[in-house]
């Protein structure tokens, strides 16, 4: 974005001014703005709009804590820092875009103290189906809400501006229950109306957690005891069908997962009388709705679909560019000796 010459003048002055205040990151602003955008004139925050696309559904309401947002951020320079586009990732560099990687809109909690206050004022007015690409001035991107620009600008102590292209594609206050209505649709339409959730961790909603498996084939006396060893293979998917981890090489091979550097071979786990003990080679990191689908496995030989929200998952912070954050997800589970 920025020509060569201002370029190189904000890398001096990144150097130069590692705790630079926010008047010294205004003038810095205004000076690339006015170089490539003149006449362009900045919000009350300081926020400069590239360009805005009205959207034609609802409008966005602070009220409601997440958005569902797309997302391509640049630097100052138009440097691409990271995008929910497959096809901007893939301008990264080679190793960035990976096939099983999720892309597309993911939710984000946009309000005070989690969602950067810049992001917040960038989003009023608009609506669902909208773009707009801004400019957040440094100032604007921090967690904490002022009431005027002048505090913004004496709290700050950063350079760094970014350059924000966001496409709205909706909202909601309760992204559990968001969560909860789309584990309930693919449940519905995999396995039937018929599949029932269960309750597994306490203050746990219904609708949360779901096991489903056959054991028409296994008797109640050849059940595992308590504190059994046995040997697992298992699959990890996304609501999307693309598989994001397993230790099946077979899957590895179709899904595009496969590395040489892992060794497909089954997992010792080490059951216990309450799912939370439950260990895995040893390890019991292990997130909550993937012990408690093994906890209710039985038999060797069992195969078992685990389906769960983020909450009994990765959450609001998601894993790696594979789990975006608010993702139930599911688990494809079978047990050996």
């Amino acid at each position: 974005m920025a020509s060569l010459a201002v370029t190189a003048l904000f890398a001096g002055c990144a150097q130069e001014n590692t705790t630079s205040t926010g008047e010294q990151a205004q003038e810095y602003l205004e000076l690339v703005m006015s170089t490539e955008y003149p006449g362009l004139q900045p919000d009350k925050w300081g926020i400069y709009i590239l360009s805005d696309t009205p959207g034609t559904g609802m409008e966005w309401s602070a009220d409601a804590a997440f958005s569902k947002l797309s997302s391509t951020i640049r630097s100052i320079d138009g440097t691409i820092l990271s995008s929910t586009e497959a096809d901007i990732s893939k301008q990264l560099d080679e190793n960035s875009y990976k096939s099983y990687n999720y892309y597309g809109p993911r939710y984000q909690n946009t309000s005070e103290g989690t969602g950067y206050a810049g992001l917040e004022y960038l989003l009023e007015g608009m609506r669902v189906g909208g773009s707009r690409t801004a400019v957040i001035p440094a100032w604007l991107l921090t967690t904490s809400r002022f009431n005027t620009k002048k505090e913004y600008l004496d709290a700050c102590s950063s350079s760094l501006h970014m350059i924000y292209e966001i496409t709205f594609e909706g909202q909601c206050q309760d992204i559990n229950g968001e969560e909860i209505k789309e584990l309930r649709a693919y449940v519905t339409a995999h396995f039937g109306e018929s599949e029932k959730s269960y309750i597994y961790k306490s203050g746990q909603s219904e609708g949360t957690f779901y096991f489903v498996s056959d054991t028409s084939a296994f008797k109640p006396e050849d059940k595992r005891a308590d504190d059994a060893t046995l040997e697992l293979t298992y699959t990890g998917r996304r609501l999307d069908g693309q598989a994001f981890d397993t230790n099946d090489e077979a899957v590895a091979l179709r899904e595009g997962l496969f590395v040489t550097e892992k060794s497909y071979e089954t997992y010792s786990i080490k059951f216990s009388s309450t799912y939370s003990s439950i260990s895995m080679d040893g390890s019991s990191s292990l997130v909550d709705g993937f012990k408690a689908g093994l906890h209710k496995m039985h038999w060797a030989g069992q195969k078992a679909t685990v389906l769960f929200v983020s909450d009994l998952g990765y959450g609001s912070s998601g894993s790696g560019n594979r789990i975006p954050p608010y993702a139930p997800l599911i688990f494809e589970l079978e047990l050996s000796k």
